[in-house]
């Protein structure tokens, strides 16, 4: 018990407060008795009761807070009284130190400075706070070591992500950035952050995919919904544009073989199942190699992940000289919440809200490939719909763009020959910055590859 105690000692001063921050708390509540536009300034940075380190300013800003929404007249005398009235004189210092706090000097010039002290001791004792909360969880052996790490990073995280808000603004100010955003569009200069998957027709159709975007890409098993999405990663990393993805189901070195099979003649699965590799295979490889060195794509291959552990690891990427500029998953369903549930639905649905958090924060586009149920599959026409989604309404609600992949041959006996290409439909179904509808793109089944229509004349 003792050890317990010094560590909390260690960790933070318990004894006392600052008197510089309290004096700010002090000072910010003297202008709040002053000036309604204090009173705003406060809500509009955030600061809540909980932000103030002394109870009895935590009682005071309550009852400002509540005085000003009820539109009261606002000053030392009116704050007692209504301190008063609900019984929480003593607790608030008594009538002494709540007229101490209104007659305390303070300078309007200096409230930023005042706010700043509040939040940045606030944010400390957070922190705190949270850290030892961790260490308890880790000691009662609640958690497995990788539940607190992964626990760990999300409290941490949490704490991370609680930043002030913008607030409202003015048409002129909104137009301006629409206007570079739409100059920017059309000199073409990186398209204003947004990222282009390398199939004209369908980056048409999206406009690219923006950044803090969460996109799904979704179709039936096999039906080649993670080709699409490797392939839609060579497109982009083609152009020295960083890529990283979270494979739970394919391997590095299977993704690794599939992308350099585009790059040859024949694929590398063959080179293997023939046991023996010619001179001519050997040109092949090499040629293949030596490309995909050039292309700036981070694999992530463990399958027990989630939104959490995922979030950190792109922060590790997003701090070197290759921040991502596309995050790939595939696939949804094999992807585990840090949130502990016997509800599948609810699990699927905390998973995708996490991805669409994390897009945000990070500000980059996540396509995160995802199957659907079988509803589909028992239908005349086997076209998905957003109804087949699997396990969760939610993943079509937190998604900006849902595309579906569908190949007419995938229900057919009478399938032909795959390495002469067949035809597949890429349905965007779900787009909220653009339009929705059909492009039809060429699958070549040997190479796992989908081109262009226009390209689909000869194998690469």
């Amino acid at each position: 018990m003792a050890d317990n105690q010094d560590y909390m000692n260690n960790l933070i001063d318990q004894g006392s407060f600052d008197n510089n921050e309290v004096e700010a708390e002090m000072a910010l509540l003297a202008l709040c008795m002053r000036k309604d536009t204090a009173i705003l300034g406060t809500v509009e940075n955030r600061i809540e009761e909980g932000d103030f380190t002394d109870v009895r300013n935590r009682i005071i800003f309550n009852v400002i807070s509540d005085m000003f929404l009820e539109n009261k007249k606002i000053d030392r005398i009116t704050v007692y009284a209504e301190i008063d009235r609900r019984g929480l004189a003593d607790k608030a210092g008594g009538q002494r130190y709540v007229y101490r706090v209104g007659d305390q000097t303070a300078v309007s010039s200096a409230f930023n400075g005042y706010i700043d002290a509040i939040k940045e001791r606030s944010s400390r004792t957070k922190l705190l706070n949270a850290v030892e909360d961790i260490r308890k969880k880790t000691l009662s052996g609640g958690l497995r070591s990788n539940e607190a790490v992964d626990y760990a990073i999300g409290e941490i995280s949490r704490l991370r992500g609680v930043g002030e808000t913008k607030g409202f603004e003015g048409m002129p100010d909104i137009l301006k950035l629409t206007m570079n955003e739409i100059t920017s569009e059309l000199k073409d200069d990186s398209s204003g952050g947004k990222v282009k998957l390398g199939y004209p027709r369908l980056d048409s159709m999206l406009g690219g995919l923006r950044p803090g975007s969460l996109n799904i890409l979704a179709a039936r098993p096999s039906m080649g919904k993670s080709a699409l999405a490797i392939n839609m990663a060579a497109n982009v990393a083609s152009y020295q544009n960083p890529v990283a993805i979270f494979s739970l189901e394919m391997s590095k070195q299977e993704i690794a073989s599939r992308l350099m099979s585009t790059f040859m003649n024949k694929p590398v699965s063959e080179i293997i199942y023939s046991h023996k590799m010619t001179d001519s295979d050997k040109k092949q490889i090499d040629h293949a190699l030596e490309k995909l060195a050039e292309y700036p794509i981070f694999i992530d291959d463990n399958s027990d992940t989630n939104p959490i552990t995922m979030k950190s690891k792109l922060q590790q990427l997003f701090a070197g000289p290759n921040k991502p500029r596309l995050v790939i998953i595939d696939y949804l369903q094999l992807m585990q919440s840090d949130k502990k549930t016997d509800n599948r639905v609810q699990e699927v649905g905390d998973i995708s809200r996490g991805l669409k958090l994390m897009a945000k924060e990070l500000n980059v586009p996540i396509i995160c490939c995802a199957q659907l149920n079988r509803g589909s599959a028992d239908r005349s026409d086997k076209r998905p719909t957003l109804t087949d989604l699997r396990d969760s309404g939610s993943i079509e609600q937190d998604a900006d763009c849902v595309i579906f992949l569908y190949r007419d041959e995938y229900y057919k006996t009478d399938t032909a020959n795959e390495a002469e290409g067949n035809i597949a439909e890429v349905i965007v179904a779900k787009n909220r910055h653009g339009s929705t509808g059909t492009v039809k793109v060429g699958w070549i089944g040997r190479y796992t590859k989908f081109r262009s229509i226009a390209e689909t004349g000869s194998v690469p």
